[in-house]
């Protein structure tokens, strides 16, 4: 009797098991999974949405970064080089100021998360640990 109860469970969860992973050719348009497309902001002129992060504008191209903060007087140089559409690295190459040159040669990675009209959402991976950004675009 127990053998009988054990073999009809396990052949229900089989079952159930099976009819989950059922694929259904029939899905609707609605089921495709929505790719973000990050090309409206791989390049251009932005500043960051937090004010905690003063006038820091970066202009960015296809292969470069130049970070200009107003209030410091101060410029960072990067590389950019693009992983996917929606992630990039940012190789610092140099600052206009000697106090800083600790951070030439880092690499930081950058992950747009999310497009909106105004500009882009990301995370960026630091030494201190991710930290997320809403970034605006100023360049019209």
């Amino acid at each position: 009797m127990k053998n009988n109860i054990a073999s009809t469970l396990f052949f229900m969860v089989l079952m159930f098991a099976t009819m989950s992973c059922k694929n259904d050719k029939d899905s609707s348009a609605d089921d495709v999974v929505e790719v973000l497309d990050c090309s409206s902001v791989k390049t251009g002129k932005f500043k960051y949405a937090n004010p905690a992060y003063g006038e820091w504008i970066i202009d960015r191209n296809e292969t470069t970064s130049v970070e200009i903060s107003k209030t410091d007087d101060l410029k960072i140089y990067s590389d950019v080089v693009w992983i996917t559409d929606c992630e990039y690295e940012l190789h610092i190459t140099d600052t206009d100021n000697l106090d800083n040159m600790a951070v030439v040669s880092s690499v930081l990675r950058v992950v747009i998360t999310d497009v909106m009209d105004y500009g882009y959402k990301c995370i960026s991976y630091t030494p201190d640990g991710p930290e997320e950004f809403e970034m605006i675009r100023i360049d019209g």
